[in-house]
C-alpha cells in the first residue's frame, strides 16, 4: 500500500517536471487509485504534494535552462507580462494562481511564466497548493464514480438535465479559452480572441 501511494507521488511529481504538455497528474492519479484500491483523499493529497515539488523543481531548475531556448518572441513577451502581474503582492496573485489551479487546465504556460519572470515562490505555491487539492479532488472522486458507474452514466447521458450539464460546462470552458486575459488584465475590458492557439 505505501509503495502504491508512493508511486502516486513520483507519477506526479515526474508528469510536472516536464516541460512541455504531459497528461495531467490527476489522470495518472485515478488509474493508480483504482488499481491499487487506495483511499481517493490519501492519494489526491499525497499526489498534489508531488505536483507542487514537480512544479518547484520544474520552475527552480528547467525553466531557467530550457524554457528561455524554447519559446517564441511573442509567447515569451506574454508569459513575461503574465509573471510580471502575478508578482504583484496582494489576495489578487492569491486568487489568480488558486482560480487557475482549480480548472483541469495544464499549468505549464503558468510555470513558465513564474520561471522567466522569476515570482516569488511563496506568492504562488500556498494558493496553487490548495487550488489544486480541490480541483484534482473533485476530478479524481468524479472520475473514479465515472469509471466504476459507466453503465449508469450512459443510460443518463441523454437526459436534458446531463445534456443542459454538458453544455454549460463547455460553455465555462470556451469563454476561458477565447477570453483576451491580456486585455482585461490591463485594461479591464472583455475581449473575445477567436484564435486563442496562437
Amino acid at each position: 500500500m505505501i509503495l502504491a501511494y508512493a508511486l502516486v507521488f513520483i507519477a506526479s511529481l515526474v508528469v510536472d517536471c516536464v516541460p512541455v504538455f504531459a497528461p495531467p497528474a490527476w489522470t495518472l492519479m485515478v488509474v493508480i487509485m483504482l488499481k491499487f484500491g487506495l483511499n481517493p483523499y490519501v492519494t489526491v493529497f499525497i499526489g498534489t504534494c508531488g505536483t507542487v515539488c514537480g512544479r518547484l523543481v520544474f520552475v527552480t531548475f528547467i525553466i531557467p535552462w530550457f524554457g528561455e531556448k524554447t519559446i517564441g518572441e511573442k509567447k515569451d513577451a506574454d508569459l513575461k507580462f503574465l509573471g510580471e502581474r502575478l508578482s504583484a503582492k496582494g489576495w489578487e496573485t492569491f486568487t489568480f494562481v488558486f482560480i487557475y489551479a482549480l480548472l483541469p487546465l495544464s499549468t505549464t504556460a503558468l510555470f513558465t511564466a513564474i520561471g522567466l519572470a522569476k515570482v516569488r515562490r511563496r506568492l504562488v505555491i500556498p494558493p496553487f497548493f490548495l487550488g489544486n487539492l480541490i480541483g484534482d479532488g473533485i476530478l479524481l472522486v468524479s472520475g473514479s464514480y465515472a469509471i466504476q458507474n459507466l453503465d449508469d452514466l450512459y443510460k443518463g447521458s441523454l437526459a436534458p438535465k446531463s445534456i443542459l450539464t454538458m453544455a454549460a460546462g463547455l460553455l465555462v470552458m470556451l469563454l476561458f479559452l477565447f477570453i483576451d486575459w491580456r486585455e482585461w488584465l490591463e485594461c479591464k475590458k472583455i475581449k473575445i480572441k477567436w484564435k486563442f492557439w496562437q
